[in-house]
């Protein structure tokens, strides 16, 4: 009468939430670490890598020159490669200062 509507739902009504279990990547990405959803995570990551890598073009969406492109999408192209020899170089610089400090305290 005053205009005045109740209160939405706080889901759309449709399907309800499902509960994969453990052992599946679904759970992990909601918060679960458990070995067996790791593992489900892990080998999801793998096969993703692996498909990324058969399709040349996702290298192309995902931009050359960057070390995460060499290492999720195979690319080997020039600027791909420089960037990941640069970011490894970096990544022993650090675990080298980390151990001279280590060494030293």
């Amino acid at each position: 009468m005053l205009g005045i509507v109740g209160p939405r739902p706080k889901r759309r009504p449709g399907r309800p939430p499902v509960d994969h279990g453990h052992g599946d990547y679904r759970t992990y990405l909601k918060g679960c670490r458990c070995d067996d959803c790791r593992e489900a995570q892990r080998l999801r990551g793998i096969a993703q890598r692996a498909r990324w890598s058969q399709d040349p073009s996702a290298a192309d969406r995902a931009g050359h020159g960057k070390p995460s492109t060499y290492k999720n999408y195979k690319c080997r192209c020039q600027p791909c490669s420089k960037a990941n020899s640069a970011d490894v170089a970096a990544f022993r610089a650090r675990r080298r200062a980390a151990a001279a400090l280590g060494g030293a305290a």
